[in-house]
Parts: structure tokens; sequence; C-alpha cells
């Protein structure tokens, strides 16, 4: 009686972290790797994905959700984040030179130091020359 008590309580324990650390984990690991070769990830889920100091340039990322992503120091080029979740995504130092972040959800993003210049803001405005951090 005591084992079985024992594998009872050790299940009750582990079970639920398994699917917590999955649930803090996030992102689709096929879909990840799909980006990785082909930067293209359309609706797709790259939450908490560790994507720092990537060249992603010209990345379609359009409509994915990307709550949580870590894409400091990163080079967005060009890409497109039309309607991305980008909810707490940390940007900070990337470049996002004439990306496109129409319609996108920034809640909480960290853009400090992000180039912005020729972005185009959620709200569909242009971020101009000097945009560092915030659209001017």
């Amino acid at each position: 009686m005591l084992g079985k008590n024992i594998i009872l309580r050790f299940s009750l324990i582990t079970i639920p972290l398994f699917f917590a650390a999955h649930l803090l984990h996030g992102f689709d690991a096929k879909q990840l790797e799909q980006f990785r070769k082909t930067t293209k990830c359309q609706k797709c889920d790259l939450s908490n994905a560790k994507l720092a100091n990537l060249d992603l340039s010209y990345a379609d990322l359009s409509s994915a959700n990307l709550s949580g992503v870590d894409l400091s120091g990163a080079t967005l080029y060009g890409a497109n984040l039309t309607g991305a979740i980008l909810v707490n995504a940390n940007l900070s130092n990337a470049n996002l030179y004439e990306a496109d972040l129409s319609k996108a959800d920034i809640k909480g993003a960290n853009f400090k130091g992000a180039n912005l210049y020729n972005a185009t803001w959620p709200d569909g405005k242009q971020c101009r020359q000097g945009s560092t951090g915030a659209c001017k």
C-alpha cells in the first residue's frame, strides 16, 4: 500500500509539472524548425521562442503568435509582422527597418533601442527617421 501511495503522489506532482513545462515552452517545435528553414511561418505559434540575434530579414510572420518571444538584437529588415501577437515580446536592439507591424498586438513589448525607421506601426503610421525605441 505504501508503494502505491508513493507512486500516486509522484504522479500527482510530475504530471502537472510536465504540462506546465509545455505551457511555459509555448511554441510548436515543428513550426519553429519550419521557420528556421524557410523564414515563413504565417499563423503559427512561436510563443516564448528564443530567436535573439538572428537575421530574419523579409521573414513572413503574419498573424503568428509571438507572445513572449525573444527577438532581441534580431534583424527583421522588411519582415511581415502584420497581425502578429507580440505581447510581452523582447525586440530590444532589433532592426525593424521597413518591417510591417500593421494591426499587430504589441502590448508590453520591449522596443528599447530598436530601429523602427520606415517601419509600419500597428495603427498604420509610418515611423520616421530617428525612430529608435518608439515610432515617431
